[in-house]
């Protein structure tokens, strides 16, 4: 393992002290205590499509304990939810929290009951009966596309919910003269976010008439923006609390419908309510992830450089336009380019509903896909073309002194040593040597391949006035407050909310090394509307670090200016003399003339005298919206075996280069390397919700849904580059969707290497089933 050094590391920091600095909690929501509560429990529709001619819940009632019913016609006042990405011409279904005229897939609620137990509101839901007109179910992007298909809302004209297009160079032409033209269409499986940690909602209305509500959340403050417009809520009126959210990989970045419902329970019965989600109810009610196909053409002169790339992708939407819309297959559009120079382009993308659980944010969006498919294309040429799969991605990656390098597709690159990375990985799988290896070996029992991708991942998602163009809904700038106590302790009120990756422990190093203060004199509080600072894009799209961290590191430095400004006062010196020093200030070089941090804060919140232009206490405020995204990227390089007989796949190495410019905790950028990298193996290998030709899906349980057993993931080797952004305040840039992005394409190149060209390898996963059918047309 290789990993770079920082500025930022050299410090001793124990894992004790990081607890009780920055956690202090470990509380789910399920764990809340809140006394009085009812249960909640969603009565979801077993069937795909029908028309929802009405609801019979009398013998629902009549189960003791249960205390209301409600259905769509009770939702007095309750309006529909806005997705964050609306875009251009993208059209609205205005689902409200319940269903009311169609049920559009299985598990979609339409009535709810709520009881003193959480028993009681299971065996009543269970009697609450639908009056149903079945209608054929739409399940696939083709039978959606039909001219003929059911359409899933009878106002639209079809079933694409919104389309965007790009256009660059003349296209035609670049086919016209091509060398080569290579393509197909990949395809990747609609797979499960699968957190171990499900969703969960507590309201409880207050005495003064606000709300208080408890939720598994990435996003508090877009949940509370959501209860504002679905329920007419002030929301200075509304508290949203994210206690451990656990995993939540994107599924949770959008407030969901159960949030609405739950708020409009409580403040009807004036009374708390509580719902946590079955995992039965997490496959069908949470967001499903991927689900796309791409239609890619690329256009190769004969040397190998990129002419054109021509693509018709497709989402399937799912049975709603919700959360983030059709911004998954917007951003494989976007990212189609990657890292190379593509003079060309036509890519036009579509999201298509069907009768199957809405997809949504999953880690990656959107960017596995388009690696696939521009990658698979890659390996593709080079092998036609008589070019090393190295030598036909170097001539076409973009080359450091080009940067920053704006993309066919509007995107702009902001620094990387690409073809450097590639060839340290390469060297490090000793990739050269092992191909001829296994050309040598004898045809038995297992087939072995090599193969590798390059990728880059979009990161620090924003600048606002950007997002307007993109047609997302919110800002993308966050908030920081900065405050030290009295005893010299400092509290940093963040705006991101963790999800179990340690978030909290960077944004504590950062303000801990900005400040010179050991780590255990930090505190980070985050999670909560009423004391969290503000956020506009929430916690999601590589911006924990780069636009958090950034704004804490703004705010410090804010902080430390007002330090300086004090200790200059107390100890009589010039300004330009003083500077803060192993937790405390200093005049210079003299180390008779300093003071303690603590020493300083207790000056400034005596107020007996003050500095020019200063008041009372030492507080800080800084807001921060990144002048542009910044691009993480590597080279993934994987070695398979493929038993003939079983058709299973077994990574047997894997090598993950990466590079996410200033790296301020090392070991956290490796586990969220390595942990996007097991959930790469697993949507690769064999994950998958399959549906039944009724629509029903057929994954349900643990049991059903086959995730990766440490048997099948391989010591993970990584190769670090650091190349700082420009574009960043640290220079850092996002780590967390890098590990789930190139692992599909290179452990499908190395399939394909190890089959051979008898059949494309194209579609996702790789199962043993599908393995064997691929082998089979070798024997042919």
């Amino acid at each position: 393992m290789s990993i770079a050094p920082t500025a930022f590391v050299g410090r001793s920091v124990r894992r004790s002290m990081i607890d009780r600095a920055v956690r202090g909690r470990a509380t789910y929501v399920g764990d809340i205590p809140v006394p009085g509560a009812l249960e909640v429990s969603l009565v979801r529709s077993p069937v795909a499509h029908a028309e929802l001619l009405g609801v019979e819940v009398e013998k629902a009632r009549n189960v003791p304990g249960v205390v209301a019913i409600f259905t769509a016609e009770d939702l007095v006042g309750v309006g529909a939810q806005s997705p964050i990405w609306d875009l251009a011409g993208q059209r609205r279904s205005d689902v409200r929290a319940l269903a009311e005229g169609r049920l559009r897939y299985v598990g979609e609620p339409y009535a709810v009951v709520v009881a003193r137990s959480a028993e009681a509101a299971r065996a009543a839901a269970r009697l609450v009966t639908p009056k149903l007109n079945i209608l054929p179910p739409v399940l696939s992007i083709d039978a959606g596309l039909a001219p003929d298909a059911p359409r899933i809302f009878p106002k639209w004209p079809d079933n694409i919910a919104a389309t965007s297009r790009w256009q660059a160079g003349n296209v035609e032409a670049a086919f016209a003269q091509a060398a080569e033209i290579v393509g197909g269409s990949f395809t990747s499986q609609r797979v499960h976010p699968f957190s171990m940690e499900g969703r969960g909602v507590i309201a409880r209305p207050e005495a003064d008439g606000s709300l208080t509500l408890w939720t598994s959340t990435q996003s508090i403050h877009q949940v509370r923006a959501a209860l504002g417009e679905t329920l007419g809520l002030a929301e200075h009126r509304v508290r949203v609390i994210a206690p451990d959210v656990g995993g939540a990989f994107g599924m949770k970045a959008f407030a969901y419908g159960e949030e609405t419902l739950l708020a409009f329970i409580a403040l009807k019965l004036d009374r708390p309510v509580r719902w946590i989600e079955s995992r039965k109810e997490a496959f069908v009610g949470s967001y499903h992830g991927r689900d796309e196909r791409l239609d890619i053409e690329v256009a190769f002169e004969s040397d190998g450089h990129i002419l054109a790339v021509r693509c018709r992708g497709f989402l399937d939407k799912g049975g709603d336009v919700c959360g983030s819309s059709i911004g998954t297959v917007w951003a494989s559009g976007a990212m189609l380019t990657s890292g190379y120079r593509v003079p060309a382009v036509d890519i036009e993308v579509k999201g298509v509903m069907t009768n199957k659980t809405p997809t949504g944010a999953y880690r990656g969006y959107g960017q596995p896909e388009a690696t696939q498919a521009i990658e698979r294309c890659m390996d593709i040429a080079g092998r036609r073309l008589g070019l090393h799969p190295a030598e036909i991605r170097r001539r076409n990656l973009v080359r450091p002194e080009e940067m920053p390098f704006t993309t066919a597709t509007g995107l702009t690159l902001d620094s990387g040593r690409y073809a450097e990375l590639m060839d340290m990985v390469l060297e490090r799988i000793d990739f050269d040597t092992t191909r001829k290896r296994h050309a040598v070996m004898p045809k038995g029992k297992l087939r072995r391949g090599i193969g590798f991708a390059c990728f880059t991942e979009l990161t620090n998602f924003g600048h606002s006035p950007l997002n307007r163009l993109l047609g997302v809904s919110t800002s993308s700038f966050d908030i920081v407050n900065v405050r030290m106590e009295p005893s010299g302790h400092v509290r940093v009120f963040a705006s991101q909310t963790p999800m179990g990756q340690g978030l909290e422990v960077v944004l504590a190093q950062i303000c801990a090394d900005e400040l010179t203060l050991p780590i255990e004199d930090v505190s980070v509080l985050y999670g909560d509307t009423l004391n969290a600072s503000f956020t506009g894009y929430a916690s999601g799209g590589g911006r924990g670090t780069g636009v958090g961290g950034g704004a804490v590191a703004l705010a410090c430095r804010n902080l430390a200016n007002q330090i300086r400004r004090w200790g200059a006062h107390l100890l009589e010196a010039p300004l330009e003399q003083v500077s803060l020093v192993q937790g405390g200030i200093q005049v210079a070089d003299d180390p008779t003339r300093r003071m303690s941090m603590a020493a300083v804060a207790r000056a400034a919140y005596l107020g007996q005298s003050y500095p020019e232009g200063l008041s009372g206490g030492l507080e800080a405020r800084e807001v921060y919206d990144p002048p542009a995204v910044a691009f993480s990227y590597g080279t993934v390089a994987a070695e398979v075996s493929i038993d003939v007989e079983t058709g299973k796949v077994k990574v047997e190495r894997l090598v993950f280069g990466h590079d996410c410019g200033v790296q301020i905790n090392p070991k956290m950028v490796e586990g969220q390397v390595c942990g996007g990298a097991v959930q790469a193996i697993g949507a690769t290998l064999f994950e998958e919700i399959v549906y039944s030709d009724d629509g029903v899906p057929l994954m349900l349980s643990m049991h059903d849904y086959l995730v990766p057993l440490a048997s099948d993931v391989p010591t993970i080797d990584m190769v670090h580059l650091e190349t700082p952004s420009p574009f960043s305040v640290l220079g850092s840039k996002g780590v967390g969707e890098s590990g789930t992005i190139g692992v599909p394409a290179a452990i499908m190149n190395a399939v394909q290497d190890a089959i051979g060209d008898a059949a494309l390898v194209d579609t996702l996963p790789l199962r043993a089933e599908r393995m064997v059918e691929l082998l089979s047309r070798e024997r042919v």
